[in-house]
C-alpha cells in the first residue's frame, strides 16, 4: 500500500527499480488483489468498501515496474473482480502511457471526483490469469487465485522472449512498459470486468474493463506471437 511507505523511501525503492531496468532486468509486480481497495486484507476492514476514497498499491504502481493484473476464463476472457488497479497519489503518470490512459480516464463517470489521483501514475500495465489456478505445494495440490499468480506467468512469456532474442544474438528486454504500450495490438484486449476486490461486493464503486487500456487489466493480456514478433522489432 502506498499510504504505509513515506514518499521518500517508496521513490528511492521505486528509484532502484529503475536502475535494474537501466541494467537489462525486466521488473514486474502484482497489482493487489483489493481491486480498487489495496489488498484483500485492507478490503476486509469495515468501512473501506462502502468507502469511495480508493487506496493505491505499492511498488505496483511505481512507473518503473510492470503492473500484472488478473484476468479469468476465455472466449471471453475477463478481468478478475480482485484484481488491483488505479492511480498513484506518489507518482505522477510517465509518459509512455499518457495517450492510453487519458482515453480511459474519458470513460470515468464525473462522480467519481475525488476518489484518486486523476494525474497520477495508472496500473496494472497488462494481465494474466489470476483465477482458478492449480498450485502445487510440498504434498498439496491447491486451487487458487491471484495476480500474485498473474504476475509470475507474464513474467514466464517475457522469460521465453528473452531467450529467443539472446538465441538470435539480439539484447534482452529489460525495462518493458515503453515497449507494452507502443505494441498494444499484441495483447488481447479485455474489456469485461469489475474490480471492487476480494472482499467488497460487486455492488461497491470500482472501475470498470473498457476497450483499450483500463485500470484493471492494463493493455490486456499477452498474445505470445505477436510479441515475440515486436520484441524482435524493438
Amino acid at each position: 500500500m502506498e499510504n504505509q511507505f513515506e514518499s521518500s523511501v517508496a521513490k528511492k525503492i521505486c528509484d532502484s527499480y529503475m536502475a535494474l531496468g537501466a541494467r537489462g532486468i525486466s521488473v514486474l509486480w502484482c497489482s493487489g488483489d483489493g481491486g480498487v481497495r489495496g489488498s484483500h486484507d485492507d478490503s476486509s476492514i469495515p468501512g473501506v468498501c462502502e468507502s469511495n476514497i480508493f487506496l493505491p498499491v505499492f511498488p505496483a504502481s511505481c512507473p518503473y515496474v510492470t503492473a500484472v493484473g488478473g484476468t479469468q476464463g476465455f472466449l471471453p476472457e475477463v478481468a478478475v473482480n480482485l484484481t488491483g488497479g488505479g492511480f498513484s497519489n506518489l507518482f505522477p503518470r510517465p509518459w509512455y502511457q499518457t495517450q492510453a490512459v487519458d482515453g480511459f480516464l474519458k470513460t470515468i463517470p464525473q462522480d467519481f471526483a475525488g476518489t484518486f489521483n486523476k494525474s497520477g501514475r495508472g496500473y496494472p500495465d497488462v494481465a494474466a490469469q489470476g483465477w482458478n489456478l492449480d498450485l502445487v505445494f510440498g504434498n498439496m495440490d491447491i486451487v487458487t487465485a491471484g495476480t500474485s499468480f498473474a504476475s509470475p506467468i507474464f513474467a514466464s512469456v517475457i522469460a521465453l522472449i528473452n531467450d529467443r532474442l539472446l538465441a538470435a544474438g539480439k539484447p534482452v528486454l529489460g525495462f518493458l512498459n515503453p515497449w507494452v504500450y507502443a505494441n498494444q495490438n499484441a495483447f488481447t484486449d479485455i474489456t469485461q470486468g469489475h474490480n471492487s476486490g476480494f472482499e467488497c461486493p460487486a455492488s461497491s464503486v470500482a472501475f470498470d474493463a473498457t476497450k483499450g487500456w483500463d485500470a484493471l487489466t492494463g493493455v490486456g493480456s499477452p498474445v505470445f506471437d505477436k510479441l515475440l514478433a515486436a520484441a524482435f522489432e524493438y
